[in-house]
């Protein structure tokens, strides 16, 4: 059994891991900022320890490390307060990593970034070692993180690892109850390509690369479809019995006050290639595409119905 570390335990993915690492009988320590919350409560009654702190004050982390072997940081902050973002993504990332360096346990060390920071690329595929890009402000701060852990790695032999991580859906995160809540930001031409992961195929990548991942290495993570904006959101309106989904322009989305952070990420175009966590971990996808997910979700319920429900 093996000692772990998650930083962010109390989030969407961060819960999900830890009950699956304790469900196999690992030793789990939980960081999080609020230990009363009914998800972090639950994960203690399942056997995590829990660890108060911040990752932007150093001073709550001394000892957090102490006697861990591998530690996922999966701590995140609001995508419109970019300050926060800042100094969760670049400084917090640094004070875990001194943390973990100080307890001289630590064997495998991932950190859960985007794909902001390769930018709006067409339809170029995307490995790990294309160019990064940013265009738009959250994407800046991902390659300022992304570089500070590099350096770190290079630096001083840290065994840490970068995710580059596709949009996340499934249960409580889903795309398709986005749709009906009209709540997509569809700003664009339709033609940029989107990449997703499902958090079951997530949850899996993350469990395998502590133990078979490559010190230093960078991965993205992504199903195998990338898919255009307007097919993957024209597949589910039709399946939805709803009309065809209707873009609107970077230029007016600017124009209505939209967040440029937002604007950039909804209309980047992003074809991730997930080649080196399917060749190098062997792995299956659950999710291989979105389609999988569709299917599931809507067997057996007719258009009309579920058009009706939306209307409601």
């Amino acid at each position: 059994m093996a000692r772990y570390l998650i930083a962010g335990a109390g989030g969407y993915v961060g819960s999900r891991l830890a009950e699956r690492l304790l469900q196999a009988g690992h030793s789990v320590r939980g960081l999080v900022r609020n230990t009363d919350s009914d998800t972090v409560q639950r994960l203690a009654a399942l056997g995590m320890s829990v660890w108060e702190g911040d990752l932007t004050k150093p001073e709550s982390l001394v000892g957090v490390a102490n006697g861990i072997e591998r530690v996922y940081n999966l701590t995140t902050a609001p995508l419109l307060d970019l300050h926060l973002v800042q100094r969760v993504f670049v400084e917090g990332n640094r004070n875990l990593i001194a943390a973990c360096s100080r307890s001289r346990t630590v064997s495998a060390y991932l950190f859960t970034g985007n794909v902001a920071s390769y930018g709006d690329r067409g339809d170029t595929w995307l490995t790990e070692d294309s160019t990064v890009m940013p265009n738009h402000p959250l994407g800046h701060i991902m390659v300022e993180a992304e570089q500070a852990m590099l350096d770190l790695i290079r630096v001083h032999h840290f065994p840490a690892m970068l995710l580059r991580v596709a949009s996340i859906y499934g249960p409580g995160r889903d795309f398709i109850d986005a749709v009906q809540a009209n709540t997509v930001p569809l700003i664009g031409n339709g033609r940029n390509f989107l990449s997703h992961i499902h958090i079951d195929d997530l949850i899996d990548v993350l469990d395998l690369l502590a133990i078979e991942g490559q010190p230093g290495a960078v991965y993205n993570v992504a199903d195998d479809e990338p898919t255009r904006a307007r097919d993957f959101y024209g597949e589910i309106h039709e399946r939805l019995g709803l009309e065809p989904p209707q873009f609107f322009s970077k230029a007016m989305a600017l124009a209505a006050g939209m967040d440029p952070s937002v604007v950039g990420m909804a209309s980047a175009s992003v074809r991730l290639s997930n080649q080196r966590i399917t060749q190098e971990l062997g792995l299956s996808l659950r999710y291989p595409s979105f389609r999988v997910w569709l299917d599931e979700r809507l067997h057996g319920t007719p258009s009309e119905e579920l058009a009706l429900s939306v209307a409601i």
